[in-house]
C-alpha cells in the first residue's frame, strides 16, 4: 500500500507541476461542453480536475438532482459520496472528490493485488497492477469520475465471493447499481459464484468444472470456515436479491428527487449514447467496430475501437484463466462496449480487471522483454496523452 501512495503522490504531483508551468486551458472547448465547473463564470485553475463529467457530479453534489436535467443520467452514489465528505473539506465539493477519488482507488488496487496474488501467484499480480495503473483509461483513477468507487465496490464484491465474505459481498452487491448502470449486472457473476458452489450434475461432464470448484475451495479457509459457510447456505443466495435492492433505492432516490423513477433513462436522451436497445443490435455493432471515423473523440473512436480488440485478443486466455473471469469480463467490458456503442470505452475497460490479469500471464509466460517494453511504451504514451487532453477540457473518454 505503501508503494501505490507513492505512485500516486508522485503522480499527481507531476500533474500539478505540469499545470503550474503550462497552466492554459482550451477556453473554447470549456465552453462548449454541457456542464462547466465553476458554474459561473470562466475557468479557474482548479477547473482543470473537473472537466466534462466532473462538473456533472460537481454540479450534482452540490446543487442535485431536478426534472429535465441532462445531469440526471449520472448515477447518484458518486455524487452523493462528495456531498458527504465536503463536510470534513471545508465545504470544498471540488477537494472531498479529488480526495476520495484517490482514497477509493488506492483501496482498490490494494485489493486487487491481493486476490491476483493469491490466485496466479505475486509475479502476475504486480504485472496485473502496473497494466491497469498505465492503461490509457485509468487516469480517471485520479479524478472525479465515478471509475475509482465503482471500482473499489467491483473489488469489494470480488474479495467478498472469493472469500465468502458475506459482509463485503452484499456491501458491493447492493451499492453497484447505485454507483452505474452496468451495476446491476452483478447479477452474473454472483449468480455463477453460487453455481459453481453447488453445480447441478449434468456440468460434471465438463472437465473445468472440478478446476472451478476447486478455486472456490481453496479460499474457504479451515474447516470450521467451511462448516461456518455450509450452514450460512442461505445467506448466499440472499446475495442474488442484493443488487435489485440496490436497483429498486437507485429507482426511489430519482422519484423523490425528480418525481419521475425513471428520469435517468429519459436523461440519457440528451446525449445519444448508451441505450439498452444497442445490446440487441449485434449488426450495428459489428458495423461500428469496423468503421471508426476520428482518432478519439465521443463517437467513432479508433482508440476506443482498438481497445475493445484488445479485450477481445485477451478472451482466449481469459477463459483458461477461469470461467467466473469471462463473466466480469463480459459486465465489465463487452456490455458498456455494445450499450454505448464505443462511446468512452477505453475509460470502461479500466475497470474490466480480467483483461489485466490476462496480459499479466501472457507477458510473464513468454520470457521476452521487447514485447513487454513495446507494450508499456505505448500505454504508458497513450495515458499521458489523454491525461493531457482531460485537463486541457478536451474529449479524453
Amino acid at each position: 500500500m505503501l508503494g501505490l501512495v507513492l505512485v500516486k503522490s508522485v503522480y499527481l504531483g507531476g500533474v500539478l507541476v505540469s499545470l503550474a508551468l503550462w497552466p492554459d486551458m482550451d477556453i473554447k472547448m470549456f465552453h462548449l461542453v454541457m456542464k462547466q465547473w465553476p458554474r459561473d463564470g470562466g475557468p479557474v485553475f482548479a477547473s482543470h480536475f473537473a472537466t466534462y463529467d466532473g462538473a456533472h457530479y460537481l454540479y450534482l453534489s452540490e446543487v442535485g438532482y431536478f426534472k429535465d436535467d441532462p445531469s440526471c443520467a449520472f448515477y447518484p452514489l458518486w455524487p452523493l459520496a462528495i456531498r458527504w465528505l465536503s463536510v470534513f473539506s471545508g465545504g470544498s465539493h471540488l477537494i472531498a472528490g479529488m480526495f476520495l477519488a484517490n482514497i477509493s482507488s488506492l483501496a482498490a488496487w490494494a485489493i486487487f493485488h491481493k486476490i491476483v496474488a493469491r490466485r496466479f501467484g505475486e509475479s502476475v499480480a504486480l504485472w496485473a497492477l502496473v497494466f491497469l495503473i498505465i492503461f490509457p483509461g485509468s487516469f480517471f483513477y485520479q479524478f472525479i469520475y465515478s471509475e475509482p468507487l465503482f471500482f473499489l465496490l467491483v473489488m469489494l464484491l470480488w474479495l467478498g465471493l472469493e472469500r465468502n465474505r458475506f459482509d463485503l459481498a452484499l456491501t458491493g452487491a447492493t451499492l453497484l447499481p447505485l454507483s452505474r448502470p452496468v451495476g446491476i449486472f452483478c447479477l452474473l457473476p454472483i449468480g455463477w459464484h453460487l453455481l459453481m458452489k453447488r453445480p447441478p450434475d449434468w456440468m460434471y461432464r465438463f472437465r473445468w468444472v472440478k478446476s472451478e470448484r476447486e478455486g472456490i475451495a481453496s479460499w474457504e479457509g479451515s474447516a470450521t470456515d467451511r462448516a461456518v459457510n455450509t450452514n450460512r447456505k442461505h445467506l448466499d443466495y440472499a446475495l442474488l436479491s442484493a443488487p435489485l435492492i440496490g436497483w429498486g433505492a437507485y429507482f426511489a432516490f430519482m422519484w423523490i428527487s425528480t418525481g419521475n423513477p425513471i428520469e435517468g433513462f429519459q436523461a440519457q436522451r440528451h446525449w445519444g449514447a448508451h441505450s439498452i436497445r444497442n445490446l440487441l443490435d449485434v449488426p450495428n455493432f459489428v458495423i461500428s467496430l469496423l468503421t471508426p471515423t476520428q482518432l478519439h473523440h465521443f463517437r467513432g473512436s479508433f482508440l476506443d475501437r482498438c481497445s475493445f480488440l484488445l479485450l477481445v485478443y485477451c478472451l482466449p486466455l481469459i477463459w483458461r484463466l477461469g470461467k467466473d473471469l469471462v463473466i466480469w469480463t463480459y459486465v465489465l467490458g463487452i456490455l458498456p462496449a455494445m450499450s454505448g456503442t464505443f462511446t468512452s470505452f477505453t475509460r470502461f475497460e479500466s475497470t474490466a480487471f480480467p483483461v489485466f490479469i490476462a496480459l499479466a500471464v501472457y507477458f510473464v509466460g513468454i520470457g521476452r522483454r521487447w514485447p513487454l517494453v513495446v507494450f508499456v511504451v505505448v500505454s504508458t504514451a497513450l495515458h499521458v496523452t489523454l491525461l493531457w487532453r482531460f485537463v486541457d477540457s478536451r474529449w479524453a473518454g
